[in-house]
């Protein structure tokens, strides 16, 4: 017999809400102090307290929220994945949909009329322009995706090949796509919005391919803990989450911006900012004040991992960093700032300062030989004092 689990509803507005943000995506957050399993078959019973109507779905559990995780602000519970497709399950909780006071004239299945997007952290590639571009998409809908991308851009209107992998099956799918728009920052192009332009024949696969990637990442989410940068900080955030979960993904946004840190075992696996990792994103992310955060406690998938490095020694050597920054006059060298080589050196060059003097004879500004060398920004505005100390640069 399968474990049977409820969730009661007090009014139409508290249906309609859970049913727009997780039902109508294939599954649901119960609230529960039931120790499930992972995987466990169970049944959930959705009761409409309002008017007495009930429904019975089936699924899978494919998250329990640990009693650590409880103590770092979670609820106590299980994400359920429900069984069937989305478009399935919609037509199911239908008849709950009408009793809730549906307009009549309103399509039952929303994704016929538009192509709600799912947050997604799955590999993907891009191939032309220049070259193969390996990232990891931020989110995903039937017609599109929104790929995170190393720094490199394809200008609007090209026709690319996009390679997506399927984060649970391993199972990657090509199709034909068209860029709609670049994501800017001050980093240069951090993402690609893409249009999907499958041939006629790929067009059902494709769909159900990407409605399977939206179930599993959706439910992926569905336990996970939210929330905002500015309430604790993100070094406390992460030491928090830390030692309370084997392996998670924190993931950071402001503005267009997103940040990536995962670890596994109390190892620092990866950290994505735009065209910036290691501890290069990791000290420019403490130093945000303001944004949102999401944890959920499972290793997202990245084009590739970092050394593994433990937490406090890289949370120690970030601090280390920023102390540096704050011995140099930053206002010696503003971002658009243009370095010129004025003089010859004096002594052998290191490898970092041969890389700053190559950037600024071909005319680089500061902000862009900060984001083309992957060093910590505290070193690259060392050399660059450094070298105007030394007669070889002016700005």
């Amino acid at each position: 017999m399968a474990r049977v689990l409820r969730i009661g509803f007090d009014s139409p507005e508290e249906f309609q809400r859970e049913y727009a943000e997780n039902l109508a995506k294939g599954g649901v957050f119960v609230a529960t102090d039931e120790r499930c399993e992972l995987r466990e078959r169970v049944k959930v019973v959705l009761a409409l307290l309002f008017c007495d109507e009930k429904l019975a779905l089936s699924g899978e559990v494919v998250h329990c929220m640990t009693a650590d995780m409880v103590a770092a602000g979670g609820t106590a519970g299980v994400a359920v994945q429900f069984d069937g497709s989305t478009h399935a399950v919609r037509k199911m909780l239908e008849p709950l949909r009408q009793a809730a006071g549906a307009p009549e004239h309103q399509q039952a299945d929303p994704g016929r009329r538009r192509s709600p997007r799912t947050d997604a952290r799955v590999s993907a590639r891009i191939d032309g322009g220049d070259g193969p571009i390996a990232g990891h998409t931020r989110d995903v809908s039937q017609t599109g995706v929104l790929v995170a991308v190393p720094g490199k851009g394809v200008p609007v209107g090209e026709r690319v090949s996009l390679t997506i992998t399927h984060p649970t099956s391993g199972e990657s799918k090509q199709v034909e796509a068209v860029v709609a728009r670049e994501v800017d920052s001050e980093a240069g192009v951090t993402a690609l919005g893409l249009d999907f332009a499958p041939a006629d024949h790929d067009r059902e696969a494709l769909a159900s391919f990407i409605d399977g990637i939206q179930r599993v990442e959706h439910a992926r989410r569905l336990g996970g803990i939210r929330g905002d940068v500015a309430e604790l900080g993100i070094q406390h955030l992460l030491q928090m989450f830390t030692t309370t979960a084997r392996a998670g993904t924190l993931t950071v946004k402001h503005g267009e911006l997103e940040g990536l840190i995962g670890f596994e075992g109390g190892l620092l696996r990866y950290v994505k900012l735009g065209p910036a990792g290691g501890m290069k994103a990791l000290t420019r992310l403490l130093d945000w004040s303001q944004g949102s955060f999401e944890f959920h406690a499972e290793l997202d998938p990245v084009e590739e991992l970092e050394a593994p490095l433990p937490l406090e020694a890289a949370l120690l050597e970030s601090a280390r960093l920023e102390d540096e920054l704050t011995r140099i006059d930053l206002r010696r060298f503003p971002d658009e700032g243009v370095p010129r080589v004025v003089g010859e050196p004096d002594e052998e060059l290191s490898k970092l300062e041969a890389a700053v003097l190559d950037l600024a004879r071909v005319g680089f500004p500061v902000q862009r030989i900060l984001e083309v060398i992957p060093e910590p920004d505290a070193q690259i505005y060392g050399v660059l004092a450094a070298l105007t100390d030394r007669g070889v640069l002016a700005l």
